[in-house]
């Protein structure tokens, strides 16, 4: 099943991190005014969808080869409008773009939108410094090099958080109403978090940044 990209219209990712994740993608979506920013890159994407309010009318013709998909919904948002088309793509790697920065509210309703999603499907949010996952409970073990810096962030209770390989180990600890642990470094590869109930966020940290 392919792997597909979601590009936004928040901060855009500099070149060299926009094409190494771009090169990984089968399916490029461009949701609304992300379409601006494919071609100031000379990205082409399969698609582009959205109710069309951000993006210049002439870069439509200049992306001819993209299907172009307008959603009129204004009760839901871009990347709403985005997920729902990528569901019907059935590709089991989604790689967000530009999901964060700019405006605040924007960014937050993209990160509970994802948490949500990332249920089903394997995601990231990427951005010019690192990449965001989602952890659901039971136990991961992640290929992560020595040396690499990782934090661990909840917005809900967590409960028996566990990690090992890492600066800052835990043994079952339980955190509520909330947990938050900046720049913990990986020391061994694999390494291991579990943890019983909540989500965690775990933003791994670009070592080019």
């Amino acid at each position: 099943m392919p792997t597909i990209a979601i590009i936004l219209n928040g901060e855009g990712l500099r070149e060299q991190q926009l094409r190494s994740v771009v090169d990984q993608a089968e399916i490029i979506i461009a949701a609304d005014g992300g379409a601006n920013y494919c071609v100031q890159h000379k990205i082409h994407p399969h698609y582009i969808i959205g109710d069309l309010d951000s993006i210049h009318v002439a870069h439509e013709k200049l992306l001819p080869d993209s299907e172009v998909i307008r959603v009129d919904d204004q009760y839901s948002t871009d990347l709403e409008k985005a997920m729902k088309l990528a569901e019907t793509l059935h590709g089991d790697r989604w790689l967000i773009l530009n999901a964060t920065g700019k405006r605040t509210d924007h960014t937050l309703a993209n990160i509970l939108f994802l948490a949500q999603k990332s249920k089903e499907i394997d995601l990231q949010i990427i951005d010019n410094y690192g990449r965001l996952r989602f952890l659901w409970p039971g136990q991961h073990t992640l290929q992560l090099s020595a040396g690499h810096t990782v934090s661990f962030l909840a917005l809900q209770a967590i409960r028996n958080l566990t990690l090992q390989g890492f600066q800052y180990p835990l043994s079952q600890q339980n955190f509520e109403p909330f947990f938050v642990g900046i720049s913990n470094v990986v020391t061994q590869n694999p390494c291991t978090v579990s943890f019983d109930a909540g989500l965690l966020l775990m933003y791994e940290v670009d070592q080019r940044a």
